[in-house]
């Protein structure tokens, strides 16, 4: 009986070995264990790059889209509450004053007449006049770029000195277009004193543009001392 035994657990154990043994085995690392895991972390790799940073940036740019479109609305919403607070009346008026004083087109004759017509009262007497259209840019010089329009022309006067001390004074309210005096000189002859200058007056002629309405609006109405103006010179040509 004691060899039966001992054969039994003999057997047993042999068994118990190739059980671990085989279990050994199974838990050896194998090509397929690696393979598989960085197949799958290449795939997330894949899919990040391809699929989750374009949403990523693609939520980023919606929202800086959003906030732009916010800001924009919020923009027109402050542009129409001044619009509806300025009244059409009025702004019809100071339109055709402005277009009066500032005119589509400016004739040669019609600008030199209120500057000749002074002088004749203040008792000059013309030594040279002479106009023409020119362009002038935003920094007072002649440009084929940016520019507006303009007559222009240097004139000369011949009188005694009070009176042309008074044509000076004087030449700016004379005239019911705006205008800038350049190139003054005042110089005695004997007892006459000649003054020469160059005047410029500005007109806008019609052209078709569009406005920017998301850029700064500032209302008109804030210069009350040039729209005083308009309205004092426009009154001249009516």
């Amino acid at each position: 009986m004691p060899i039966v035994t001992n054969a039994i657990n003999a057997t047993k154990t042999k068994k118990e070995i190739d059980a671990v043994s085989d279990r050994m085995k199974k838990t050896k690392l194998k090509i397929s264990d690696i393979i598989i895991p960085i197949l799958v972390v290449v795939v997330l790799v894949i899919l990040g790059v391809f699929v989750f940073v374009p949403m990523i940036k693609k939520a980023i740019s919606f929202q800086a889209e959003h906030a732009t479109i916010v800001q924009k609305e919020k923009q027109l919403s402050e542009l129409e509450k001044t619009l509806n607070a300025m009244d059409e009346g009025i702004l019809q008026s100071d339109l055709i004053n402005a277009q009066k004083v500032i005119p589509n087109t400016l004739k040669v004759s019609s600008f030199m007449y209120y500057i000749d017509n002074l002088a004749s009262e203040k008792g000059l007497s013309s030594s040279e006049i002479s106009a023409g259209d020119i362009k002038i840019n935003t920094k007072g010089e002649t440009s084929e770029g940016n520019y507006i329009l303009g007559v222009s022309g240097p004139l000369a006067y011949e009188g005694s000195l009070n009176n042309a001390l008074d044509f000076l004074n004087s030449l700016y309210s004379a005239s019911p277009y705006i205008i800038t005096i350049e190139n003054l000189d005042l110089e005695a002859f004997n007892s006459v004193w000649k003054i020469s200058l160059s005047v410029t007056g500005y007109y806008v002629p019609v052209s078709a543009s569009s406005a920017d309405v998301y850029s700064t609006f500032t209302p008109y109405s804030k210069f009350t001392d040039i729209v005083k103006i308009f309205e004092t010179k426009a009154s001249q040509l009516d």
